[in-house]
Order: structure tokens, then C-alpha cells, then sequence
């Protein structure tokens, strides 16, 4: 089966690599190339743009499970093969996906902008209450631990003490970030999704501030040496994350936020973002929102 990929993302080697499958889903298959920690994603035309992928012009009822973990694959000559399987997928001349989150330049003292933001939080706060998610992002901003599950008193425990650093231009504080590292279920712990959203919120808000630059890009440095502690796929989103780098649905957010838009784009923009697993487009997002209020959001809900 040939296929034709719509987008590589900015981190997928142009020069031939070789790669053993690390992990397979309906919508995605990862790669791990040789003598590299970092894995590369191969996306259904379902999901968004990728740092690290490759998003495929599939058929609706194309699975990558149809793959063995015991699969090799190798790129040369613009297309990826996988040995043992026909599927082969062609990614010359196709769109680069890289995204500029410090070119958006976001000030929530604009009142436009934090109007939008106020309309992004209203309705994560929703769904995730309605959803009985285990992270609410306006209890993250309550010290008490009434009624919360413990992995969200832990989990706002540690944002506050990072958030508060990071506002009053503070190196954040490795103890903190080495208890949100990691923190929670799943192949992305809800802790590592905050976190790629929290980096994703602060790149857009450094506009030509020199110094929040250089923060962000010690966090970036410091959550990098830390990301041992979670696991390989996590380890990727952070990593690309501290670049500046993360997926087009959070990116068409912190977009939509920063150039003001109607609330229904807002509103429409948030949904996509929010739809990604059981709850890591929400951690995402609830991270992307602290992000973009940390240093300019004194005026904003504190309680969902």
C-alpha cells in the first residue's frame, strides 16, 4: 500500500534513517530511529500536525494496527518502508510543519485578548467538570484539597510553586517540576500534558522581552534534563515543546487567542485542542492557559 503523507513535521530527519516500531495505535504508529531517544510519529490524516510526524492521506477505515512491534523501517529516497509490509509512505515534497508561538506575541492585558482567554478557560473548566476529569484547572489555583482526587492537590501544588517563579522572574524550582514529571497515568501523564502546554503558553508570551526569553529557555533546558522520569513519548512532546514546538491544534489555539477572534472560533479552536485522549488535549490546554497568564493575567479567574 502507497501513501502519500500531507505534512512532515519540522523535526522528521530529511537525510535517510533507520527506525524499529515503538509503539502502534488505530491513528499512529512511533518510530525509535537508531541511536536516537527521541521517537518519530506517523499520523492518520485524522490527527493534527506534528514537530516530530508525518500526518498520512489514509483511507477513513485505515489502521496502523494492522503493524508488528517486530516491524524495522527504514527512509531513504523520500519515502519510509517498513520490511516485512507493502506499506510504503512517500513524503516528498510534501507541506513542513513548523509553528512560531513567540511571533503571536500574546498580552492578556489587551482586553480583547483576555476576553478570549476568559472564553477558553470557561469552557475547559466545563468540560472537564462534566467529564468528572481528574484535573479541574481552577482547582489548581486552590491551596485546599477539599473534594479532589489526590493526583490534582499534587499536581497544583507543584504548577503553583513553577507559576509563581516563573511570574516573578524566577528560575522555576526543580523540585517542583520533578514532581509534575511524570505525574499521573497513561502514556502522556497529565503532568508532562500540562507541562507542554504551560512551555507552548510561555513561548507566546515572551513577545520582546529578552529576559522571559531566556526563562523559558532555562525551564525548557531543566524539564529536558528531568524527562527522564516519564516515559518516551512524553519525553518527545516536552522535548519539541521546550523548542517552541508543539502540535497544530494547540498552536491554532494559542493563535486564536492571541489575534483575537469571534468567540465561536474561539470556542470551536478549544474543542479541537481539547480532543485528544481521555483527558491529555484538556491537561494540554489547561497548561497552554496558566502559560499565557503567567506573566500579564493579573486580572483573571482564579477558581473554575
Amino acid at each position: 500500500m502507497h501513501l502519500q503523507a500531507l505534512s512532515i513535521g519540522y523535526a522528521v530527519p530529511r537525510a535517510n534513517f533507520e527506525a524499529s516500531v515503538h509503539s502502534i495505535f488505530r491513528t499512529a504508529i512511533n518510530l525509535k530511529p537508531v541511536d536516537q531517544n527521541l521517537l518519530l510519529t506517523m499520523v492518520a490524516v485524522s490527527e493534527p500536525d506534528l514537530p516530530q510526524g508525518v500526518r498520512i492521506d489514509c483511507p477513513a477505515d485505515f489502521s496502523f494496527e494492522r503493524a508488528d512491534l517486530g516491524w524495522s523501517a527504514s527512509s531513504h529516497d523520500g519515502c519510509l518502508f517498513f520490511e516485512g509490509s507493502t506499506l510504503e509512505i512517500e513524503f516528498r515534497n510534501c507541506r513542513r510543519w513548523q509553528c512560531d508561538l513567540p511571533a503571536y506575541k500574546t498580552d492578556l492585558t489587551e482586553p480583547a485578548v483576555a476576553q478570549a482567554w476568559k472564553w477558553a478557560w470557561e469552557l475547559l473548566n466545563a468540560r472537564q467538570l462534566s467529564m468528572g476529569t481528574e484535573i479541574v484547572a481552577g482547582a489548581l489555583l486552590r491551596p485546599d484539597g477539599i473534594d479532589r482526587p489526590a493526583i490534582s492537590i499534587r499536581l497544583g501544588e507543584a504548577v503553583r510553586e513553577v507559576n509563581l517563579a516563573m511570574r516573578n522572574h524566577r528560575p522555576a524550582d526543580r523540585s517542583a517540576l520533578t514532581r509534575l514529571m511524570g505525574l499521573g497515568g497513561g502514556l502522556t501523564p497529565s503532568g508532562d500534558d500540562f507541562l507542554v502546554g504551560y512551555l507552548a503558553g510561555l513561548w507566546c508570551s515572551v513577545r520582546d522581552n529578552t529576559h522571559r526569553r531566556r526563562l523559558v529557555a532555562q525551564l525548557g533546558q531543566l524539564i529536558n534534563r528531568l524527562s527522564g522520569r516519564t516515559t518516551d513519548i512524553s519525553r518527545t512532546y516536552l522535548y519539541h515543546a521546550a523548542c517552541g514546538q508543539v502540535c497544530s491544534r494547540l498552536d491554532a489555539l494559542a493563535r486564536a487567542i492571541s489575534t483575537p477572534e469571534s468567540q465561536a472560533q474561539i470556542l470551536a479552536a478549544a474543542e479541537l485542542a481539547m480532543h485528544s485522549g481521555h483527558s491529555s488535549g484538556m491537561d494540554a490546554v489547561t497548561g497552554l492557559l496558566f502559560g499565557l497568564a503567567c506573566w500579564d493575567g493579573e486580572t483573571l479567574p482564579t477558581a473554575g
